[in-house]
């Protein structure tokens, strides 16, 4: 099962990818899906290009299908928060702070839309890239911030180890669920409330376990002498072929469409 933040090996182009241009992309593919959020086309193009890049990097969509499967109750809950509590001109029903209009609909629509194709996005990029991969690219592309005594290193160290412990947790949740249901411990309900208040005992195992890798990684990298970039001197290497001039032009292309599309779509409302 592929989840957020595991790595998938593989051959693609995207694999084969500098790591600087890899993060450089996908940043800029990121901008480009911000750009076209909020109107029909604009999610067409993220849609198309989103299909396009999972099939150039060989990785399955079916896995991130069945995450956000799982997190449907989150994707309905953001949903239901912005339908019921957008303010607008024109509700349908409106008592005290709620107010039901099309205007929350929509804008709640747009929210899980958005959330579902940057979080596929994402999933993208760490199933074609190490943790460690990932942390040389960050600090390749934010390097320049060194100059301004910002601490380059530990801020992508930081980043590198929040991407990998996603998998690491998310398995660890669902073996305390799994030992929780065979001592019988989580009667849960069909009743969405039910099952939420029969997670919240579970919880608090799962911070521990959280905690308990966190203190045992910080004793392992203090034993091993890291103390990120003082005392150490790095050179930035970046290896720009021809595989990575397509990769930015692309992005760079549809990010300028995206804004293009923006545009448009910015004259035909107003």
């Amino acid at each position: 099962m592929n989840l957020l933040g595991a790595y998938t090996p593989g051959s693609s182009s995207i694999h084969k990818l500098d790591n600087a241009v890899r993060i450089t992309d996908f940043a800029i593919l990121f901008a480009a899906f911000v750009v076209a959020s909020g109107f029909v086309w604009g999610y067409i193009l993220s849609l198309s290009v989103l299909l396009f890049v999972f099939r150039m990097a060989g990785v399955p969509i079916k896995p991130v299908a069945a995450m956000f499967w799982r997190f449907r109750v989150f994707l309905l809950t953001v949903f239901l928060m912005n339908a019921f509590f957008q303010p607008s001109e024109r509700p349908y029903f409106s008592f005290w702070i709620v107010t039901f209009s099309l205007d929350g609909v929509l804008f709640g629509l747009r929210m899980i839309m958005s959330i579902m194709l940057l979080t596929a996005l994402s999933s993208v990029l760490t199933a074609t890239a190490t943790p460690v991969e990932i942390t040389d690219g960050l600090r390749t592309v934010l390097h320049p911030l060194s100059f301004l005594k910002i601490p380059v290193d530990e801020a992508s160290s930081i980043i590198s180890i929040a991407i990998s412990f996603i998998p690491v947790l998310a398995s660890e949740g669902e073996s305390i669920i799994l030992s929780a249901r065979a001592r019988g411990a989580l009667p849960g309900g069909r009743k969405i409330k039910d099952r939420a208040l029969s997670l919240i005992p579970l919880a608090l195992p799962l911070f521990l376990s959280a905690f308990r890798r966190a203190d045992e990684l910080a004793s392992a990298m203090e034993a091993r002498g890291y103390t990120g970039e003082k005392g150490r001197k790095r050179k930035i290497r970046i290896a720009f072929g021809r595989r990575e001039s397509l990769s930015l032009v692309f992005s760079l292309l549809i990010l300028l469409g995206a804004i293009a599309l923006k545009g448009v779509f910015n004259v035909h409302t107003s």
